[in-house]
């Protein structure tokens, strides 16, 4: 290990951090965990979490186990007026609010922590070298916030992109005036960074596509920690029954109704499994999703977990037998990367996966052990349901490409990173 005095120093800007919970939180606090090793000390800056719907004692304890110098800031956001805490907003209050925030504030309604984070950065820069800045988003006001400081003090910049900024899934434009005006705010912010980073191809051409230099996009994926799974043990709770887990929140147009609809389906065609399969939920579900469960008459056939700490979520993906997911979003559905999924490859699992034609299937087809069929084709996913079940009763279910699952530890992934931080900053 280099010593730390012997490191660069690369300043983290970032938004969604610990003690908050969540897959946004994860993909930097994992560079954070592993850049020392490759010749980096990270100082973080981000604003305090405010009001936010989950918080992670595990990985905030992870955070603290680093001992990496974090300074956090006011976040003089809508959702810092009511100081840190947790709040839990029904899906149509979160869309209602999402509508409101789209119209009113551009790129996000996180801007109003720039002005904090560019005073604190400043004095961050003036007590010690940095070297390089890396800025995360979304947010978008974060990557605002990295040109203000390259501009006054002449750091290269390394954005990391986890969504595509103007073509998002998850916003919808309330006027042409407001698309323009973030697509010249994207413009002028990207062209400033030294390098571009995204987490899939097809992200990465659609920014390729708007910016001057198109040479400076690279790909590096979401991935998994190989340590978070290293102490779980791979069992099956109850090998009576087959459990079908679902990790993870639902986003507002990608929610469960299909997937219940075909199991209730399944089940009542095939009564002898009823009391066998159980369809376990963990993640930020809530009671939304009851009265569906009761439609269906499978509610005694659910177990939902709630939110709980990532480890014991790693465990759940171990204990699981069969996991699944869904992206049936009507806008941009090829671009997503669910972040679940590559843990959920990490697990070994099975998988059964309700996915257009994209990056996630072509990533899927080539685990090897995923189940696939469109978002909207209920007879395919009926006999994906059916063919699995089979196959795990009778102990022949698919290989998981292991060599290909081990291209998204995030140790390696960190590796890229830290050799593109060592390009840019010795230009």
């Amino acid at each position: 290990m280099i010593g730390r005095s012997e490191m660069k120093n690369v300043l983290v800007i970032v938004y969604y951090f610990p003690p908050m919970g969540g897959s946004g939180v994860q993909r930097p606090l994992k560079f954070i965990k592993y850049l020392r090793e490759f010749g980096w000390n990270p100082i973080v800056l981000c604003p305090e979490p405010g009001a936010y719907h989950v918080f992670d004692e595990s990985l905030n304890n992870e955070l603290k186990s680093l001992n990496v110098d974090v300074h956090r800031v006011e976040g003089n956001t809508p959702l810092h007026k009511s100081g840190n805490r947790l709040v839990s907003l029904p899906s149509f209050a979160e869309r209602f609010l999402r509508k409101v925030s789209q119209f009113f504030w551009i790129p996000d309604n996180k801007k109003g922590w720039i002005k904090p984070g560019f005073k604190k950065a400043k004095e961050i820069i003036s007590t010690q070298k940095i070297d390089l800045i890396f800025s995360t988003a979304p947010p978008y006001s974060n990557l605002v916030l990295a040109t203000m400081l390259k501009k006054d003090f002449d750091i290269p910049i390394v954005m990391d992109l986890r969504d595509d900024w103007l073509n998002t899934h998850l916003v919808k434009y309330p006027t042409r005036w407001h698309f323009s005006k973030m697509r010249t705010l994207e413009l002028e912010t990207l062209n400033q960074a030294d390098q571009i980073i995204t987490i899939n191809e097809l992200i990465a051409e659609s920014i390729e596509s708007r910016i001057d230099n198109s040479n400076k996009v690279e790909v590096i994926s979401h991935g998994f920690d190989l340590e978070d799974f290293r102490d779980g043990a791979i069992n099956s709770v109850d090998s009576k029954k087959i459990t079908f887990l679902y990790s993870g929140t639902f986003y507002p147009e990608s929610g469960p109704e299909m997937f219940i609809e075909v199991m209730a389906l399944f089940l009542e065609e095939n009564p002898t499994y009823k009391d066998k399969v159980v369809l376990q939920f963990q993640g930020n579900l809530g009671n939304e999703f009851d009265s569906l469960f009761k439609k269906y008459g499978i509610q005694k056939n659910v177990h939902n977990f709630g939110f709980i700490p990532h480890l014991d979520a790693v465990q759940n993906l171990l204990n699981a037998d069969i996991l699944w997911l869904n992206n049936s979003h009507k806008k941009n559905p090829q671009i997503l990367s669910l972040g679940k999924t590559y843990e959920y490859m990490a697990s070994k699992k099975p998988i059964i996966a309700m996915i257009p034609k994209g990056t996630l299937r072509n990533t899927l087809e080539k685990y090897g052990a995923a189940f696939i069929s469109d978002p909207e084709n209920l007879v395919d996913l009926k006999n994906n349901i059916e063919k699995v079940i089979r196959l795990f009763e009778q102990n022949k279910l698919p290989i998981p490409d292991q060599k290909f699952i081990y291209n998204f530890d995030r140790r390696m992934l960190t590796k890229r990173l830290s050799s593109i931080f060592n390009v840019i900053s010795n230009k």
